[in-house]
């Protein structure tokens, strides 16, 4: 048996539609005595990084593309039952129903997979996922997110359809648009983090031209702008422009920053969302 591993860095929710959710008694075959989450479900709902994997498909394997653009396997899921396989490389939106440790699963593009959750707790995910009679064992390394509005789940397909590439050129008030929704993307990525009390928050393979400091907010030069956050526009004069727009929205501009807060994940969530709502 070969054996794939998959390393990757720490990366860094529309109304309750069809959610079917297992009973609340905690299953001991699956839940760790030390977990605080009782239920499987509420535990399952977060992101999730691929870290290992036993006889993987293509969408398992993290690379970098020949356009320096980076890929990063990974799958959410969202507390309406929505399911995101990939936030970080080729995504594949779907839903699934959760049915005692069985999660059913089918993508929009088809696609269908049933995955057995072999372990579940708050550091870890174990599943054995049956796609087109091939079997793969998946090892996820939890990243203690929670987003239990999935409104706010920055993942959820209408709140991340600002990656998708426009199929032609956008006016200028679109391309404004797509900027704000990036904001707003990362305001509720940083919120996920806090609600889910992690330690550490990561970017990895996520489309973005911030960079990030303690008590600040730079951006990038258009020389280094990520290949992933350029590819989000029609053209690279286009994301120039989107740039640009961010860059004016944040120069010269007062934002309210607590001076007192140590943690810089949750001092800048706010100033993020007072920077979208000023765009």
């Amino acid at each position: 048996m070969r054996k794939f591993t998959i390393s990757c860095i720490l990366l860094l929710t529309l109304i309750f539609s069809r959610c079917v959710i297992p009973s609340q008694t905690r299953n001991e075959k699956l839940i760790d005595e030390t977990s605080e989450v009782t239920d499987t479900f509420h535990l399952l709902t977060q992101y999730w990084e691929l870290t290992d994997a036993d006889h993987p498909l293509t969408g398992d394997v993290s690379y970098t593309s020949e356009d320096s653009m980076e890929y990063v396997p990974g799958i959410v899921f969202l507390t309406d039952s929505s399911v995101l396989e990939n936030p970080a490389g080729e995504q594949d939106y779907g839903k699934f129903n959760l049915d005692g440790t069985i999660i059913h699963v089918k993508y929009n593009n088809g696609r269908k997979a049933e995955y057995q959750i072999d372990r579940i707790n708050q550091e870890q995910l174990i599943l054995s996922r049956t796609e087109k009679k091939k079997l793969s064992k998946l090892t996820y390394k939890s990243t203690s997110t929670s987003w239990p509005e999935s409104k706010e789940n920055p993942f959820a397909e209408i709140n991340y359809k600002w990656t998708k590439k426009p199929s032609k050129p956008e006016t200028d008030e679109q391309i404004r648009e797509r900027v704000r929704q990036s904001v707003q993307f990362y305001a509720w990525y940083f919120k996920g983090f806090i609600t889910g009390k992690a330690e550490e928050i990561d970017f990895t393979g996520l489309p973005c031209c911030l960079k990030w400091y303690s008590g600040g907010i730079a951006i990038e030069n258009e020389d280094k702008l990520d290949k992933k956050w350029m590819n989000c526009f029609y053209s690279k004069e286009q994301a120039y422009k989107g740039r640009q727009i961010l860059e004016d929205a944040l120069v010269g501009k007062k934002y309210d920053w607590d001076a007192s807060e140590t943690n810089w994940i949750k001092q800048t969530m706010p100033v993020l969302q007072q920077l979208h709502d000023g765009m």
